[in-house]
């Protein structure tokens, strides 16, 4: 597994895809989060 490895690159290339991809699904699901709480604040400021 070193840097002369014929398969290092590929690996690399890999994990880089995998990193990429976590980022891409846990970003919508924090913008979900903050449209519903804001959502449900300005409901909640409604019904007061």
């Amino acid at each position: 597994m070193g840097c002369c490895s014929p398969n290092y690159h590929e690996e690399v290339k890999q994990k880089e895809e995998e990193i990429n991809q976590a980022e891409k699904e846990s970003i919508p699901f924090w913008m979900k989060v903050i449209s519903i709480l804001i959502v449900l604040g300005s409901l909640g400021y409604y019904w007061l």
